[in-house]
């Protein structure tokens, strides 16, 4: 069903905030510039500052995902869950179906689809709980911590800025999708410190998109660049990784001027679709009763345990991997919360609040238990079948070597695998990519109407800016460990952020007699 949520009725023209894309810009570029120069020296500061943090703040990063759960559907099935966005006549103009796949395909990115072949194999190699390493156990566990790691928690946490920003805009009725200026009008714009902190906030906000998108890109471009050179032969080089980075900036900068209903929405169903014959190839071409016992297993296994997954900080052992892991992923979603909640208002017009959060968590949260079970699954089956080591190649060779191998085994061959798990990643990162194109655009413009988008120009302005971080990230040959570090610093100010809008909304709420 194609919809028109890119008008702009009035034709009037949008007016942005030239300081948001002017400061956000001159920093990617003093960072990137950096990074090319020092690139040791970079990665090192950026790791022994990420690892300060998370030691002294992990327990707080930890415990917010259970709490956020209860907090949502204590929303959810309040009377506030009833309130529906637009109004009491307002009709959706997307079905559950799209609004869900939009939502899963622009704000997962494509880690999602790097970690759902591989991820399970750190923690066969080094398992939580004390657990033997290569063991039984730790491989039972593997795949049940890798669907917590993308489940309901995460999925969880978009909902600390989506209530906030659904219910500003929607219900108070402030046309705006900037994250300071809804602070603003929280605290009151009367205050002397507001105008200052309005302006904090905002750029903070789109510092965080941008570092966000990082993580996605370093993890997608250089397994593209690799599965080009081992089709075609090339040798693996900076230009192949460029040549790649502008074919995906030009597919997601045209879908990003189409608008929503011509570009985002029919671009994530193409990706949804893909992804599902690629997945059933996957399943009925592998051990087919392996994988769909050890998704259901392991979804038990994750129930069953998460509470302790939830707070295992492991302070008595020591072991690490909370902080390795469990607080990078979070800190991995805090950063698409930012993009993600911009995308869920524009989409949620006509939906109730118990539909929005409901849609957002469990719809979500069950393409990511698919997608992480059956490639998850049988990359294991692979490993404990003795038919592909895939923890050894992972361990000694890295990510992408892995993955290739991976798909060399499975039905497709290594050539028709390897190029259509890369077709996944581009769309993948595309529909991240456009998604963050509107939300940085939405961010900067001054207003902007319930059923208008902003101008394609400014769209592509973002797209342009989005492209200079992977070209960046690839010259400087940035791992995952720089990734994590990185992503684990962008985190703690959107959930500071959050927590005020969200108490401050539950008090509109109770003002409004809801």
């Amino acid at each position: 069903m194609e919809v028109k949520l890119n008008t702009n009725p009035n034709n009037k023209k949008q007016k942005y905030d030239k300081t948001l894309i002017i400061i956000p810009l001159l920093l990617v570029a003093i960072a990137s510039v950096f990074f090319l120069v020092y690139p040791e020296k970079s990665a090192s500061v950026l790791n022994n500052v990420s690892n300060y943090f998370v030691s002294k703040t992990g327990w707080l990063f930890m415990s917010f995902p259970p709490v956020m759960l209860l907090i949502s559907m204590y929303w959810a099935f309040s009377k506030r869950g009833n309130i529906r966005m637009g109004g009491d006549n307002a009709k959706a103009p997307i079905s559950m179906w799209t609004y869900i796949i939009i939502l899963f395909s622009a704000g997962m990115g494509a880690g999602s689809v790097v970690f759902s072949m591989v991820e399970w194999a750190y923690y066969y190699s080094a398992p939580p709980f004390g657990m033997e390493a290569f063991s039984l156990a730790a491989a039972e566990m593997s795949t049940a911590y890798n669907m917590f790691h993308w489940g309901i928690s995460i999925a969880t946490l978009n909902m600390l800025l989506a209530i906030p920003f659904c219910y500003c805009y929607y219900i108070r009725k402030h046309n705006t999708l900037r994250l300071g200026d809804m602070c603003g009008i929280m605290i009151g714009e009367d205050k002397k410190y507001s105008k200052v902190l309005v302006k904090v906030i905002n750029l903070i906000f789109i510092i965080a998109v941008l570092g966000s998108l990082s993580t996605t890109l370093g993890l997608g471009i250089p397994y593209i660049s690799r599965s080009l050179s081992i089709v075609f032969g090339f040798p693996e080089s900076s230009l192949i990784n460029i040549a790649v980075i502008l074919f995906i900036a030009v597919l997601f900068s045209f879908s990003s001027y189409l608008g929503i209903s011509k570009g985002l929405q029919k671009l994530s169903e193409i990706n949804v679709y893909w992804g599902f014959i690629f997945l059933a190839i996957i399943l009925f071409g592998g051990s087919t009763i392996f994988i769909l016992d050890n998704m259901a297993n392991a979804i038990g296994l994750m129930l069953q345990n998460y509470i302790r997954m939830s707070f295992n900080l492991d302070p008595v052992f020591g072991g690490g991997f909370a902080q390795d892991w469990t607080i990078f992923f979070i800190c991995y979603a805090w950063g698409f919360v930012a993009m993600t909640s911009v995308v869920i208002v524009k989409l949620s017009y006509g939906r109730t609040f118990r539909e929005m959060i409901l849609g957002n968590i469990f719809g979500v949260a069950a393409g990511l238990f698919v997608l992480m079970g059956i490639n998850g699954s049988n990359a294991l089956s692979l490993q404990l079948e003795g038919k592909f080591d895939v923890a050894g190649i992972l361990a000694s060779e890295g990510i992408q070597s892995a993955i290739v191998g991976i798909l060399g085994q499975t039905v497709m061959g290594t050539v028709v695998g390897v190029i259509a798990f890369a077709i996944m990643l581009v769309l993948f990162i595309a529909t991240t990519m456009d998604g963050a194109s509107l939300t940085l655009a939405s961010a900067t413009i001054d207003k902007i109407d319930v059923k208008e988008e902003p101008s394609p120009v400014m769209r592509l302005v973002w797209c342009v800016i989005l492209s200079v971080i992977p070209l960046t990230l690839t010259a400087v040959g940035a791992g995952l460990s720089t990734l994590q570090s990185l992503v684990n610093l962008i985190g703690w100010p959107i959930m500071i952020i959050g927590i005020f809008m969200l108490i401050k909304t539950f008090k509109w709420a109770k003002e409004d007699g809801y």
